[in-house]
């Protein structure tokens, strides 16, 4: 047997034995300074913004192997800033965020779909508070050569995490649907 015929065998046998669903799509990583994770909403008719200073994904995506696809991110709950001293003092409390019982959030995927084009939906699994629940994340993934932008958006209930109950559990003072952006930029590898 010649060497490619050998060569050309063994990637065969390595294939077939290769475990199914095993991943192949890309490994990104984040590029902080060009990157965030944002939340806005409505406290007492003013509109408010912050976004998360800490965070830390690990994303294998690949639009051409979904199946083998894979994100999670944690995020630092104590992070949270909006810029309003009042906001900030008050979210890592107990009724709100509970950062000393429980420092991180965790947003985990369980699958993705096309929906055309560039654009895509991650379900997936958010964990605050101890309370898991399922969400949909919807992002458009543009890559070029190593580098790739994403961008997406969901929209959270906060009571049902529990943040807030205790002092605002029906949205009077603030908004109860909390609407979350992200914006990445990744590089290969």
């Amino acid at each position: 047997m010649n060497m490619r015929m050998g060569q050309a065998l063994a990637a065969v046998l390595l294939a077939a034995f290769m475990p199914c669903g095993s991943s192949m799509a890309a490994t990104w990583t984040v590029v902080p300074a060009e990157s965030s994770i944002g939340f806005s909403g409505e406290h007492a008719g003013n509109k408010f913004k912050g976004t998360f200073q800490k965070w830390d994904a690990s994303i294998s995506f690949d639009p051409a192997d979904l199946g083998g696809s894979k994100a999670t991110v944690t995020v630092g709950l104590a992070s949270a800033k909006t810029g309003d001293a009042t906001y900030d003092k008050t979210l890592p409390t107990v009724d709100w965020f509970n950062v000393a019982a429980t420092p991180s959030g965790v947003f985990e995927t369980t699958g993705f779909k096309s929906v055309g084009g560039d654009k895509f939906e991650a379900d997936a699994t958010l964990s605050i508070r101890g309370v898991k629940v399922p969400v949909v994340f919807a992002f458009e993934f543009k890559a070029e050569g190593d580098s790739a932008k994403l961008v997406g958006k969901t929209q959270l209930k906060r009571v049902v995490f529990g943040i807030g109950k205790g002092s605002d559990d029906n949205g009077t003072w603030v908004s109860l649907d909390i609407p979350v952006e992200v914006r990445v930029s990744l590089k290969k590898g």
